[in-house]
């Protein structure tokens, strides 16, 4: 299981199927939220401290009003604009799209629970994607840490 998650083309197959999500809900004005893995996020300009500090690793973002009305979308990247904090100060957010943990959509139906449409949890775990390889070579580090398989040393 865990191999796939560090496979570069399911990774490339997860980032593309968040992409056609986002886009379709732009496509047909349909608000709705990301929780993203912060660390990843970038704003210009920066925000102060107080409000950066207050974010959770994973944090919720609502797209809704001027916020969706700014969305811009490209292959690696949703761009919008927001305002934080009691000043609402204002910033202009990129989220690269392999740090989106999840797309959740408002349910208005019958007031229950917000629907969740995708779900990334990789993007949840490390902010960095890795290669294929740093698993077999993890991997391999674990079965060499065990005295009684020094013998596979080359």
């Amino acid at each position: 299981m865990l191999s796939i998650m560090h496979n570069k083309n399911f990774q490339t197959l997860i980032k593309k199927h968040c992409f056609e999500i986002i886009k379709s809900l732009m496509d047909k004005k349909i608000n709705f939220s990301i929780v993203c893995n912060i660390s990843c996020v970038k704003f210009e300009p920066q925000l102060p401290d107080s409000i950066r500090n207050s974010f959770n690793d994973l944090t919720l973002f609502i797209l809704a009003g001027y916020t969706f009305e700014s969305l811009e979308l490209d292959s690696n990247n949703l761009y919008f604009e927001a305002g934080f904090g009691d000043d609402n100060l204002g910033s202009f957010v990129t989220t690269p799209l392999e740090s989106i943990v999840q797309i959740i959509l408002p349910n208005d139906i019958d007031n229950g629970s917000d629907v969740c449409l995708f779900i990334n949890i990789m993007a949840s775990f490390a902010p960095e994607i890795k290669s294929e390889n740093d698993g077999i070579n993890s991997s391999i580090k674990a079965i060499l840490s065990n005295p009684k398989n020094h013998k596979f040393k080359k």
